[in-house]
């Protein structure tokens, strides 16, 4: 009902009524998703690919990423993160094997080139048996020593804790771990339109 009064007239959505000037369509949301995951701000794109592609570009453009060669996914409707690192102009540089990454072979891999340090949840699979990857906190305390953002693709991730998704990670854990940059999908958390 309140959406078909809004849309039925006139609506501030990018007019901000206190400056009596523009505003941004963005204001609302980073509000309220500052709240629910504690980053400084946030956004909203067409979907999460959407959202790695533009923090690459905007961080890592021509510059080096390193990534665990266990995060190389395919995502849905078929978008591939190796495929979505070129896209945004950022390289690709692959670390680790498949099945284990460790810390050590993150900071092998930094040099006067990184942009970013790319983490990709593996929502969508799982990997088990011999396997190891280093926690987040550890690649954001790497970053932090060398500088480097480090960009968390939480894939679907929650918002709250909830007992049933214990494997997902919350967008505030990644925040409180040290992320520079948490993304994830929107529509899958909260079951609705297309968003990253």
């Amino acid at each position: 009902e309140q959406i078909r009064a809004t849309a039925g007239g006139y609506s501030n959505l990018e007019y901000d009524l206190d400056a009596g000037a523009r505003g941004s369509r963005h204001a609302h949301l980073g509000r309220i998703l500052s709240e629910l995951t504690g980053a400084e701000d946030g956004m909203a794109v067409n979907n999460n690919a959407a959202a790695v592609m533009l923090v690459l570009a905007a961080l890592a453009e021509g510059r080096e990423v390193p990534i665990s060669r266990g995060e190389l996914i395919e995502i849905g409707d078929g978008f591939r993160i190796p495929e979505v690192l070129a896209q945004s102009g950022a390289r690709l540089i692959e670390v680790g094997s498949t099945n284990r990454t460790r810390i050590g072979d993150y900071a092998r891999a930094l040099g006067p080139d990184t942009g970013a340090v790319l983490r990709v949840h593996q929502s969508n699979f799982r990997m088990v048996g011999f396997t190891e990857a280093p926690a987040l906190h550890e690649l954001c305390e790497l970053g932090a020593e060398h500088g480097v953002p480090v960009i968390d693709d939480l894939g679907s991730g929650q918002l709250i804790d909830l007992p049933d998704l214990a494997d997902e990670p919350t967008a505030r854990s990644s925040v409180e771990a040290g992320a520079t940059v948490v993304c994830f999908s929107g529509d899958k958390l909260l079951g609705g339109p297309q968003a990253g």
